[in-house]
């Protein structure tokens, strides 16, 4: 066997181990890649078999979504983004619409139809350079303005000394006449890192700090937040205390959540 088809034989055999093809509804067809996206979790694709007999590719929205959590806005005010958005999706003949990467194609142009999207989502990754510095404190600024208007007494970025002297330091304390409510706000809820290192604080403060609640307040109006299960067991797996787990939409929906009543 020749050099040439030693390489194209690896090459093949990796594609056939590391693509997933999995069939999640009658018609629907998930494809996972060994690519990785901006969170370093696998690039997935949907396959929607139509009635004329082509094939939809998608990425459901996930690819947007997720610059969007990390600071990447598309409002209309974001010409120069939504230009470069559009320049990315023509030139690889793929379509953006309604916050969705996808194309249409005949079944015997699959594989390119599979390649121009996956390119054209590894591409709008690559927007991330282009994030909003600013975004990061508004969540915060949201929270707080809540708590203002329901005259809610608190601290603003109280700071605690626990385990050899390491300062931890939170977004809000709420007392109340049982315990003080320490609140951790998270804007990028799919972040794990975020609620890891929230329950990591937990254990610098333990037996240092009585009498406590923590909470972490997510954002899950302005970013995709699909990952409450796997939130929660890191809280339980990494911290002796237990760590209430909110949304925004739970704090403005409930305002004794995060109130000075317990």
């Amino acid at each position: 066997m020749n050099n040439s088809n030693t390489l194209k034989n690896i090459y093949f055999d990796w594609l056939l181990k590391e693509y997933k093809f999995n069939d999640l509804e009658k018609n629907i067809v998930e494809i996972r890649t060994p690519f990785l996206d901006n969170d370093f979790d696998h690039i997935i694709l949907y396959a929607e078999f139509l009635s004329d007999g082509r094939v939809t590719l998608t990425d459901d929205g996930w690819t947007i979504n997720n610059l969007k959590s990390h600071g990447v806005s598309f409002s209309n005010r974001s010409t120069y983004k939504n230009n470069l958005l559009n320049t990315i999706v023509n030139n690889l003949g793929t379509r953006a619409e309604n916050g969705e990467l996808f194309i249409t194609t005949s079944l015997e142009k699959f594989p390119l139809a599979k390649q121009r999207l996956l390119q054209t989502i590894m591409q709008v990754n690559d927007m991330i350079v282009l994030r909003d510095t600013t975004i990061k404190n508004v969540f915060h600024d949201e929270i707080e303005n809540t708590l203002v208007q329901r005259e809610v007494l608190f601290t603003r970025r109280p700071s605690y000394s626990g385990k050899e002297g390491i300062t931890v330091q939170f977004d809000f304390a709420i007392p109340t006449i049982k315990k003080e409510r320490l609140v951790r706000t998270i804007s990028n809820g799919n972040d794990l890192n975020r609620a890891k290192l929230l329950a990591m604080d937990t254990r610098i403060l333990q037996n240092h700090k009585d009498n406590v609640e923590y909470i972490a307040v997510v954002d899950d109006i302005h970013h995709r937040f699909d990952k409450v299960a796997e939130t929660q067991a890191v809280f339980n797996e990494n911290s002796k205390d237990k760590i209430i787990l909110l949304s925004h939409k739970d704090i403005l929906e409930n305002s004794l959540l995060l109130s000075n009543v317990i």
